[in-house]
């Protein structure tokens, strides 16, 4: 028998030499952490007990059990995984995580439409969009997710303390 994965022959497939070591595993203890943290604000759900014997409490609880299940499950057996990303990946991958983090301090400070704009700008900028081509297509997802929640699911949205002082 001969062949990349053959007893004895290299192997020259950087996803099959990964193996499921850290790599694999990583995600899934990422992922039972978000469970109990989700799960830990759920429980904090304050709700009137006559009013529904399950609550608004339920619903979220249950994702987190059955999210912390699939982690657990995830590292016993994770399978395969991609090589740890290096070079311009890896800085593509931290901006990326970095933009998520001060979208998400932006969202109640600076509103929506700006913390939105921004970050699918810098999305956009990161699938090598020019820059006119990023600050476009930040703006018309902003403002086209805007009205979707504003006015299409009447969801209100923060439009930032710094402009109204508060």
């Amino acid at each position: 028998m001969s062949g990349p994965g053959a007893a004895g022959a290299p192997v020259s497939d950087p996803v099959a030499r990964a193996g499921g070591g850290l790599a694999a595993r990583l995600p899934a203890l990422v992922l039972l952490l978000l469970a109990l943290a989700y799960g830990f604000e759920a429980s904090r759900i304050a709700y009137a007990f006559a009013s529904d014997p399950l609550g608004p409490r339920a619903f979220p609880l249950g994702l987190a059990a059955l999210l912390a299940l699939l982690a657990i499950a995830w590292a016993i057996r994770p399978g395969r995984a991609e090589p740890w990303p290096q070079g311009a990946l890896l800085f593509e991958v931290v901006g990326l995580v970095a933009l998520a983090f001060l979208t998400a301090w932006l969202f109640d400070r600076a509103g929506f439409l700006i913390a939105m704009a921004l970050f699918c700008a810098g999305v956009a900028a990161m699938f090598r969009a020019t820059l006119v081509q990023a600050i476009a297509a930040g703006i018309g997802q902003a403002v086209l997710w805007w009205v979707v929640f504003t006015k299409g699911l009447r969801i209100p949205l923060p439009t930032g303390s710094w402009f109204t002082g508060s």
